[in-house]
């Protein structure tokens, strides 16, 4: 199964994004996949994450709850990208965070993806590159939990796996 480690968008959060108009060229993404992905972690088996759930489990009981500001609405990762994403600021927790989930993946031998850690929260995918005026924010998203998501065909995620972080 496909899977990914992300930071849940509450619904609340999510309807308020949604309601920001996509470019029209674009496919929007449905308001309860929303997520700030922290680590993809591709094709893996259930025998495959089993063993690292008790180390995540571990690792963020401890890690304290926060809030990540969501900047701007724009074209990712750059103008003329095809993803409209709400760009999230490389806040400390937030990158101690990304730190800590991939220090656990990396112990059980999964390798670091090689692209620098850009976080955001993907609001519309595009075929062609986007040319449209960006949508400034702020908004907050609060940071309460982690998730194992799976990414099945349909495209609707699945939760296999909640950490509440510490309040």
């Amino acid at each position: 199964m496909r899977c990914f480690i992300g930071i849940p968008v509450p619904p609340a959060l999510a309807a308020t994004l949604t309601a920001n108009p996509v470019p029209p060229t674009a496919r929007p993404v449905p308001a309860a996949n929303l997520h700030l992905t922290l680590a993809f972690l591709g094709e893996r088996s259930r025998s495959q994450l089993e063993p690292l759930l008790p180390a995540l489990n571990n690792a963020l009981a401890r890690f304290p709850a926060f809030t990540v500001t969501l900047s701007t609405v724009d074209a990712f990762p750059e103008p003329g990208g095809r993803i409209w994403a709400a760009h999230a600021r490389r806040d400390v927790a937030l990158l101690d965070l990304h730190q800590q989930v991939w220090s656990v993946l990396s112990q059980a031998g999964i390798e670091a993806e090689p692209l620098q850690f850009l976080p955001h929260v993907t609001l519309a995918r595009a075929a062609a590159p986007l040319q449209a005026e960006p949508t400034p924010g702020p908004w907050v998203l609060p940071v309460n939990s982690v998730m194992l998501y799976e990414s099945p065909p349909d495209g609707y995620y699945r939760v296999l796996q909640n950490w509440p972080l510490k309040d």
